[in-house]
């Protein structure tokens, strides 16, 4: 995403390593047909309009990715339960592109670009800084095109714009918060709190596939 001032958050629990392998889900190649989508789940149908566009996590303030379609994704429940992340990490958004989905799920963590990945490849990415995983809790600063790019698909016969977007649980440890490149990208959170950072292992757990598909 990019650079500016930080101000960093300090937390005295870091991040456990995990010890224990669970078989990953199957990514989706596609958007899956069904009538039935997983819960928490943001799509009109499961999060209608009467309901709040900002949640909080952990004390931290998220929005609402509303009229996304959510599909579960299996965490290692010894480490989620080990270090609390559904009760004591914070709820951000990781956006990315398909073609990256699969290693990134595979991984049970969001990894640093350069890492070497479980299929054997490395994990690469076009940015500039390669030091840090870039979140963010403003689902429209997270979809941004320059880190989600918009696909294409056709599904019986219909064409579709789409993006994917991990929801994660982020270990509070060592989060900067850096002021937003382009201004006034979320109307619910200051442009100072909309792009985060870290540089610590273990400490992104993507819990969510949010799909965003729209008809050509």
């Amino acid at each position: 995403m990019g650079g500016g001032s930080s101000k960093k958050i300090t937390n005295t629990t870091p991040a456990r390593t995990p010890t224990t392998v669970i078989k990953p889900a199957p990514v989706p190649t596609a958007v899956p047909k069904t009538t039935q989508c997983l819960k928490p789940c943001y799509c009109p149908s499961c999060y209608d309009c009467t309901q709040p566009d900002v949640l909080i996590a952990a004390g931290s303030k998220y929005t609402v990715p509303r009229g996304l379609v959510a599909f579960g994704i299996q965490v290692d429940n010894a480490f989620a339960a080990s270090n609390k992340i559904f009760d004591n990490w914070y709820t951000t958004f990781y956006g990315t592109s398909k073609d990256k989905l699969e290693d990134i799920i595979r991984n049970r963590f969001v990894p640093f670009p350069g890492d070497h990945l479980l299929s054997g490849g490395t994990f690469v990415l076009n940015l500039r800084d390669q030091k840090h995983i870039y979140t963010s809790p403003s689902i429209n600063y997270a979809s941004l095109e320059h880190v989600c790019p918009i696909d294409t698909m056709t599904i019986d016969g219909t064409s579709y714009d789409f993006q994917v977007v991990l929801q994660c649980k982020q270990n509070p440890a060592d989060v900067q918060k850096l002021r937003s490149g382009k201004p006034n990208v979320c109307k619910y959170l200051p442009d100072a709190d909309v792009q985060w950072r870290t540089d610590q292992r273990s400490s992104v757990v993507p819990i969510s596939l949010l799909i965003c598909a729209k008809k050509r």
